[in-house]
């Protein structure tokens, strides 16, 4: 889930009788009640982009590069990360999402490879429900197939939860709660209840500029399996409001035991004066 950084809010599905759920929104507020799941509209459309990223410890050793490429065909948003690890790993991450009506991941697909050979793969298709696992450790390869019951719109994995985090950010601003279901592997593919919430801001340093962002805060409801599976939360960062804009995101690669990574977005690279004068459609 971490792996995932984006320029990427939540409003209320619209019905006729808008100022009736003006009052039940005003009703939640008023009570302290984390919001049910309400589909949540793409606020930010999505554009054509490639962006570098930087992986490093949370104290700051770095650890690896990577790029997010992400492109729109009709009323789909494709996304593709790649990370390329200092020890040789190097992890691919896809998604599709529908962005009309409302916001429904597709299907997610997520790899890790080591000299030449995949030691973890994860497939999940959302509309199927079904889900496909692969571990390999120690010369042994385990493979998982589950039936996962998915309700669209409500249920996300790891590039989903960026993308959904920065449309609720609206909300969560105003001190809501949203509940929503996550696909993980733990290594066996599941359904899980989280949480997102806002947790204010923090000053970040990023390529030697400091930033206050808001964070988004992840967490796993896991209730009694807590006393077997320890699953930390993941945190987002965000800065500004329209739109915001994801500048990075701290959590385990992927499984709950997974050590913990920070992912940066790296600021965009200026070409040369003398490229983007040769490049000006006035010349």
């Amino acid at each position: 889930m971490p792996s995932i950084f984006m320029d990427m809010g939540q409003t209320l599905r619209r019905t006729s009788r808008r100022s009736q759920g003006a009052l039940l929104i005003s009703l939640g507020l008023l009570l302290g009640l984390a919001s049910p799941a309400w589909a949540v509209e793409l606020l930010y459309p999505e554009r054509n982009a490639t962006r570098e990223l930087a992986v490093s410890t949370p104290e700051g050793q770095p650890l690896g590069k990577g790029s997010l490429t992400q492109w729109t065909e009709g009323e789909r948003l494709h996304v593709l990360l790649t990370y390329r690890y200092d020890d040789g790993r190097i992890i691919e991450e896809s998604a599709v999402f529908l962005t009309q009506p409302e916001l429904v991941q597709e299907r997610w697909n997520w790899r890790e490879r080591k000299e030449g050979q995949t030691t973890r793969q994860f497939t999940f298709d959302f509309g199927s429900g079904r889900a496909v696992g692969l571990t390999r450790e120690g010369g042994k390869t385990r493979r998982y197939t589950e039936q996962l019951k998915v309700e669209p719109g409500r249920t996300f994995a790891g590039v989903g939860f960026a993308l959904v985090a920065k449309n609720l950010l609206p909300q969560l601003r105003q001190g809501e709660e949203v509940k929503l279901q996550a696909l993980a592997a733990t290594p066996k593919p599941r359904k899980v209840n989280v949480k997102l919430s806002r947790e204010g801001t923090e000053s970040l340093t990023l390529a030697g500029q400091t930033l206050t962002a808001d964070r988004v805060v992840i967490h796993p409801e896991i209730g009694l399996a807590s006393l077997v599976v320890k699953a930390p939360d993941t945190n987002l960062y965000f800065t500004g409001s329209g739109p915001p804009v994801m500048v990075g995101g701290e959590g385990p690669v992927l499984e709950p035991g997974d050590p913990v990574v920070r992912t940066e977005l790296l600021p965009q690279r200026r070409a040369p004066a003398a490229a983007r004068r040769q490049t000006s459609p006035n010349r």
